[in-house]
C-alpha cells in the first residue's frame, strides 16, 4: 500500500476528512453518554440525535469523497 503525493493537502482540505472528524466527536461523546449515565440530561441534545448527526455526517463523508475538490484534485480539467 501506497500513500497518494498530496496526502497532506487532502488531509487539511478534503470534506470526507472533515465529516469523519465531525462524525468521530459524536461517537465519543455517544460513548461518554452511555459509559457515564450521570450525563444523560445534562447534554443539549439527546442520544438519538447523536446517533442521527452521526450517521449523516458519516454518509456525507462517503458522498464527499467523490465531489470534485480543486485543492485537493488541483484545477477542473
Amino acid at each position: 500500500m501506497r500513500v497518494i503525493d498530496n496526502w497532506r493537502r487532502v488531509l487539511r482540505h478534503a470534506w470526507s476528512v472533515h465529516l469523519n472528524v465531525a462524525a468521530v466527536f459524536f461517537l465519543i461523546v455517544t460513548g461518554l453518554d452511555t459509559a457515564w449515565p450521570f450525563l444523560n440530561g445534562y447534554l443539549p441534545i439527546s442520544n438519538a440525535w447523536f446517533g442521527v448527526l452521526g450517521g449523516l455526517l458519516s454518509a456525507g463523508a462517503l458522498l464527499a469523497r467523490f465531489i470534485p475538490q480543486d485543492k485537493v484534485s488541483g484545477e477542473k480539467q
